[in-house]
């Protein structure tokens, strides 16, 4: 098989290479959006247990909401504090993840937390 080889042996390492390369760019690229996900959803259950009131709850997830990059707007965000301290978080959002024009998906993400 002539085709691949060239002068100075085999390519196939080559095309091994760029493949692999290929692999680690789209995980990475589809990973990140779920990793941002469970990372905020960790984020949100810490702040929920602070059992702050309604303002300095919205404050601090909207804080690592622009820390993450996350679409997400503070109109999106639901948070509910009752007499007993308990604290709800309901938001969700949805993040596009396109991959060299190729292929394109959507993410939807939600959370809906009690602490």
């Amino acid at each position: 098989m002539n085709i691949f080889k060239n002068k100075s042996g085999s390519i196939m390492p080559i095309i091994s290479i760029i493949v692999v390369i290929v692999a680690l760019y789209a995980g990475f690229t589809f990973v990140m959006p779920q990793y941002k996900y469970y990372t905020f959803n960790s984020d949100c259950r810490e702040v929920a247990r602070l059992g702050l009131d309604v303002p300095k709850t919205t404050a601090l997830v909207m804080e690592k909401v622009e820390e993450m990059k996350i679409p997400l707007k503070k109109e999106d965000l639901k948070v509910i504090v009752n007499e007993k301290k308990v604290v709800t978080i309901k938001t969700q959002w949805k993040e596009t993840v396109n991959f060299w024009g190729i292929y394109e998906h959507t993410f939807n993400f939600k959370v809906d937390l009690t602490q």
